[in-house]
């Protein structure tokens, strides 16, 4: 069974999750490197252990505590950025996020956690909590 990486979005077989700053992801090979590893799953486990999951198209949610995320998140983060003229690649370096899942984030193709929301609150001088 092929997954995505959260972090990174690069599809494996092998998924291995992690925990940052609390909350747990589930990882590539290479983004789990340098992690703390809480488990692997490999492809054949997976099978064997969980009839297969229907795929859906909503975003994946990488922490129970999400915050209440406004509608257009990935919009409002965008814009702020862009209105503080600030490269995606510049803003995932001032908060200490990799710039592919930030870009994934603007995308709203995952939701951020509690501790992302605040970083981007912050840095971006935005509300994205109801």
């Amino acid at each position: 069974m092929v997954e995505e990486c959260e972090l990174c979005g690069r599809k494996t077989e092998d998924i291995y999750v992690i925990s940052i700053e609390g909350t747990e992801m589930r990882a590539c090979v290479n983004c789990a490197k340098g992690n703390k590893v809480v488990r692997k799953e490999l492809a054949a486990d997976r099978a064997k252990a969980s009839p297969k999951r229907a795929s859906t198209s909503a975003p994946r949610v990488s922490s129970d505590e999400e915050a209440q995320i406004i509608m257009g998140y990935g919009k409002a983060i965008k814009d702020a950025r862009e209105r503080m003229q600030l490269p995606l690649k510049v803003l995932a370096e001032m908060i200490n996020e990799k710039e592919h899942f930030l870009s994934r984030v603007e995308e709203e193709q995952t939701l951020p956690t509690i501790t992302l929301t605040k970083k981007l609150e912050k840095a971006l001088k935005i509300k994205l909590t109801e």
